[in-house]
C-alpha cells in the first residue's frame, strides 16, 4: 500500500473563485448560434435576434442540468468507490475526481442562479429510465463503466464544441470560462472513465459483453436525446409559441442530427473497440 508521501500531489483549482461573476450577461450568446438544436431551420432563423439567443440560453442552461444529475450520480459511487478501494493512490484519484465534480456542480449552480434561470430537478422519462438502469449497477461491473464513459462524454462534447466557437463579444465571456474549466478537468475524467472501462471490459467474457450490448446500446439512445434534444419545456420557457412543435423541428432538423451523429461517434468506436458492440439511430460505427 502506498505511502501518504508517495500518493500522487494533483494540482486543484476551486472554478467558483476562476470566474468573474459579476460579468455573467443574458443580452449574448451563451452557446454558439450554429450549436443550437433548431440551427439551420428557416423558420426559427426568422426570429428575432433576442429570442434566438435566450433559447442559446435555455438550451445551455439544459447542458448544465444534465450536467448536475450526472454528476449527483457519479459522486455518489465516487465516494464509495474511494471508501472501499484498498489501494491508497487509487482512492486519492476517486477523491480527486470527487472534488472536481463537486466544483463543477457549484459553478452549474452559481451560473443558474445568478442568471435567473434557477434549478429545475424535473427529469423525463429517459433520465428516469437510466437513473433506474444505472442504479441497478455495481460500480464494479464493466457495464457500469461503460455507462460512466456515455455519460462523461456526450456533454463533453457539446462543451468541446462551445469552446472552438469564436469567443468574440457577442459570446459570454462567464459561460466560455465555465466551459473552459469544464473541458479541461473532464479531459482526465475522460480518459480516466476510459482506462477503468478497457481494463473491466477486459475481464468480462465477450458473450456476456454481446448480450449486455443491446440494453447498454438503449440507455445510450436515451441519454443522447436527452442531451442533445431538450424537452419542449425548454422551447417553452424560450418564448417559442407551439413549444412541442418546435421541438419536433429539431427532432427532425437535419443539421442538429448530423452534429449528433459527429459527437456520438469518437464514443461509439471508442465502445466498439473496447469490446462492447453497441450502435445508434444516429450513426454506424465504423
Amino acid at each position: 500500500m502506498s505511502s501518504l508521501t508517495e500518493l500522487p500531489q494533483i494540482r486543484y483549482e476551486d472554478p467558483l473563485a476562476s470566474i468573474d461573476w459579476q460579468g455573467v450577461d443574458r443580452d449574448c450568446w451563451w452557446l454558439p448560434p450554429e450549436l443550437l438544436s433548431l440551427s439551420g431551420v428557416a423558420e426559427f432563423e426568422r426570429l428575432a435576434l433576442k429570442t434566438r439567443q435566450r433559447l442559446s440560453h435555455l438550451e445551455y442552461v439544459h447542458l448544465l442540468q444534465a450536467g448536475l444529475w450526472l454528476e449527483s450520480q457519479f459522486m455518489a459511487r465516487l465516494a464509495g468507490l474511494a471508501h472501499r478501494c484498498a489501494d491508497a493512490g487509487r482512492s486519492v484519484r476517486f477523491l480527486h475526481e470527487l472534488r472536481e465534480e463537486a466544483g463543477h456542480s457549484l459553478m452549474f449552480v452559481e451560473l443558474l442562479q445568478r442568471s435567473g434561470y434557477g434549478v429545475d430537478g424535473r427529469g423525463g422519462m429517459g433520465r428516469r429510465a437510466v437513473d433506474l438502469f444505472g442504479n441497478l449497477l455495481s460500480s464494479q461491473s464493466a457495464l457500469f463503466w461503460a455507462m460512466v464513459v456515455i455519460g462523461e462524454e456526450l456533454p463533453d462534447q457539446l462543451n468541446r464544441r462551445l469552446r472552438r466557437g469564436v469567443e468574440d463579444s457577442t459570446m459570454s465571456a462567464v459561460v466560455y470560462r465555465i466551459a473552459a474549466i469544464h473541458t479541461r478537468d473532464e479531459a482526465l475524467h475522460c480518459a480516466f472513465a476510459r482506462e477503468q472501462c478497457r481494463h473491466s471490459a477486459a475481464r468480462c467474457p465477450a458473450w456476456w459483453r454481446a448480450l449486455l450490448s443491446p440494453a447498454l446500446s438503449i440507455a445510450l439512445d436515451l441519454y443522447a436525446q436527452y442531451v442533445y434534444f431538450p424537452s419542449a419545456v425548454i422551447y417553452e420557457r424560450a418564448g417559442l409559441p407551439s413549444a412541442r412543435r418546435w421541438r419536433t423541428l429539431a427532432s427532425a432538423n437535419p443539421n442538429r442530427r448530423m452534429q449528433v451523429a459527429q459527437m456520438l461517434r469518437p464514443t461509439i468506436s471508442f465502445l466498439n473497440r473496447a469490446g462492447w458492440p453497441v450502435s445508434n439511430r444516429y450513426c454506424r460505427p465504423r
